[in-house]
């Protein structure tokens, strides 16, 4: 006689195991996609804060001051920046100067909690000055 068959297949402990090891594999890789994100995120600022910048050099260069009007740029709307990023430009009382900010909100500042605000001026100085933010 032969014995009881056996059927080939996955058992539930098998099974667990696997969901175990694909739960510990997100746990350890979603908070990493979100640091990128972040740093994607910081870094579109940062191009933007540059085209605000370009905008206001083109400005003086035919004005010889720097434009007291804010100028709307694509990048501050542009994938969504604006859900993201806060941008503002403040000229000086004798318009010869301006700094340019870009001001992280919403899940961006927490995120992005070591770098913060990103401010570039007339002179070209940038802030928080360490070369991660920037």
């Amino acid at each position: 006689m032969r014995g009881p068959r056996r059927t080939a297949g996955v058992t539930l402990i098998e099974l667990m195991i696997a969901v175990a090891i694909v739960g510990i594999i997100a746990a350890v890789a979603y908070p990493s996609y979100q640091r990128y994100v972040a740093r994607t995120h910081r870094n579109a600022a940062a191009a933007c804060l540059s085209q605000y910048a370009q905008f206001m050099e083109r400005f003086y260069t035919t004005n010889l001051t720097y434009a007291d009007a804010e100028a709307t740029l694509g990048c501050a709307t542009e994938n969504d920046m604006n859900r993201h990023y806060t941008f503002a430009v403040t000229v000086s009382e004798d318009g010869r100067g301006y700094v340019a900010r870009a001001t992280p909100q919403g899940s961006q500042a927490t995120l992005d909690a070591e770098c913060g605000e990103l401010t570039l001026n007339q002179t070209g100085a940038r802030t928080p000055d360490t070369n991660a933010c920037w």
